[in-house]
């Protein structure tokens, strides 16, 4: 039985407007804006939030764009989630995807054709689009994602797929996965009516998006983008969200270890960055764990373009972080009532 498919393209972008208008060309010139391929036209709506506020793009009948404050990748993909509830259309899919990738057409196609046919026991579940490499265009960087508690491990990680079989519109079913990354990442319009994107600013609300919807993703060959890879990106204002983030994911689905190994290796990465004397990373790192303790709800309540703000005025030294640590170690203790022992 074939289903009605209608998807909604969520991007968040932020100051990257060739790039934006680069996508957007290459999407309307597709089957989705031509009235002469009667199966695919107007089925795809392209919602462009701009955090930067910037980008001048007139609204369509298929496009619209979006200007908001800066609230990074996850306050940009919330307010996309608001405009495509309420403009009126019967969406059945919303795809979240980058701003600065690279794609062909295709992966849309097979998607939408996937979709329309994919069977009563799949028809709920997410859709992970691959990510290959910016700079290494045959090599795939990732599938779809593994969280293991944070330690993350990648499906097909590296797969050169000009020395493999890949069959552009194969279906895996059973990967070994449990969400999509962002970059291009399909979820059905049921799970998206209801819920809400936590306000991490940036990194891991893909991740928790993804294991609150709790359907293992589909992945299909040919439904990829192209991307700059992760370790291109570090910067030690990053280090804060990846080093708090990751705890909040991991509290709110159960995956938090025993309190004393997470105590020792939070201290083992405070350990890494004093040794290297870089002294900002480390007070991040600090600082993380100091908010990570004052719990989802302060997450939830806090003006998190604010915060942002806040963190990238933050100024450290070698004195600040040996009595800033100490002290957030013994809030540590005390939060999770930890006996007194070697901080």
């Amino acid at each position: 039985m074939m289903s009605d498919v209608k998807l909604a393209l969520n991007i968040c972008t932020y100051q990257r407007e060739e790039y934006i208008q680069k996508n957007l060309e290459i999407l309307q010139r597709s089957r989705f804006f031509d009235k002469e391929q009667p199966a695919y036209y107007g089925r795809l709506h392209i919602f462009i939030v701009d955090n930067a506020s910037k980008i001048q793009i007139p609204d369509t009948e298929y496009v619209y764009c979006i200007h908001n404050r800066n609230t990074g990748g996850s306050g940009g993909f919330q307010r996309g989630i608001e405009a495509i509830r309420n403009c009126g259309e019967r969406f059945s899919h919303v795809i979240f995807m980058d701003d600065d990738v690279s794609f062909d057409m295709s992966s849309f196609y097979l998607l939408f054709d996937f979709l329309t046919y994919v069977d009563e026991a799949n028809k709920d579940r997410p859709v992970a689009g691959r990510m290959f490499c910016m700079d290494k265009p045959d090599i795939q960087y990732t599938a779809a994602e593994k969280w293991n508690a944070g330690y993350i491990s990648h499906v097909e990680f590296m797969r050169n797929v000009r020395n493999s079989t890949y069959t552009p519109g194969r279906v895996v079913y059973n990967a070994d996965a449990d969400y999509g990354g962002w970059w291009f990442c399909c979820f059905p319009m049921d799970f998206v009516r209801q819920n809400d994107v936590l306000p991490f600013f940036i990194h891991c609300d893909d991740v928790e998006y993804g294991l609150r919807c709790g359907k293992k993703p589909i992945i299909i060959e040919g439904v990829q983008v192209w991307h700059e890879t992760y370790d291109k990106r570090v910067t030690p204002l990053m280090q804060y969200y990846d080093t708090r983030n990751p705890l909040f994911v991991n509290q709110i689905h159960g995956f938090l270890p025993d309190a004393e190994q997470l105590l020792a290796e939070w201290r083992d990465k405070i350990a890494e960055y004093h040794v290297q004397g870089d002294w900002l990373t480390e007070y991040y790192i600090i600082l993380a764990m100091n908010d990570f303790l004052k719990g989802v709800d302060w997450l939830k309540r806090i003006d998190s373009a604010k915060y942002h703000r806040k963190l990238q005025r933050v100024k450290s030294c070698r004195i600040k972080n040996a009595i800033c640590w100490r002290v957030v170690a013994y809030r540590y203790r005390k939060h999770f009532a930890l006996r007194k022992g070697r901080a």
